[in-house]
């Protein structure tokens, strides 16, 4: 429940590259939540990947920094992934593309591509995701080439919920 009202907020990830969390009070809640709070109350069996549902949140919520400083001690390429989805929030491409190699492939490219084709005639042209096409894009719309804009912000969701989907699903196996 309480994950769940966090998420169901339709104003998140509408920022491309925000600056500060536009809701501190839940950035707040989210810090101070224990992990019976997050889970409500199921047991984590992944230890490794829990920390990043905690790191999604502020993610989701724009804190960035307080996300970074979670994803940066996970070592797999989950871990990795979500370090490169900040550092494209921050506006530093190269690095998310540096942590983005480190991922190579990941288990949820399929669905993610699947659903990110649905939306992006780009993504749609590709036969996988592609991070690299994302954070080209992103880089274009940082410099003034904001026609794929509205897609982007969508594209930022999708790719959120998958991951976060993900990292929320392991941690319980």
């Amino acid at each position: 429940p309480f994950i769940d009202g966090l998420l169901s907020d339709s104003s998140l990830l509408q920022k491309l590259r925000p600056t500060e969390s536009e809701n501190p009070g839940a950035a707040i809640r989210i810090r101070e939540a224990t992990d019976s709070e997050l889970t409500g109350g199921r047991e984590i069996t992944s230890e490794t990947l829990f920390p990043l549902v905690r790191g999604g949140l502020f993610y989701a919520l724009d804190a960035i920094d307080e996300s970074y400083r979670i994803a940066r001690q996970i070592g797999d390429d989950t871990g990795s992934y979500w370090h490169g989805m900040i550092h494209r929030r921050e506006g530093d491409f190269d690095n998310a593309r540096y942590w983005f190699r480190r991922v190579g492939s990941h288990p949820v490219f399929g669905e993610l591509h699947h659903a990110a084709a649905a939306v992006s005639p780009d993504m749609a042209k590709q036969s996988s995701w592609d991070p690299y096409l994302f954070v080209g894009l992103c880089e274009q719309d940082k410099f003034g080439d904001d026609q794929h804009h509205a897609e982007l912000i969508k594209l930022q969701r999708i790719e959120f919920d998958a991951l976060f989907d993900y990292v929320w699903r392991k941690s319980f196996v």
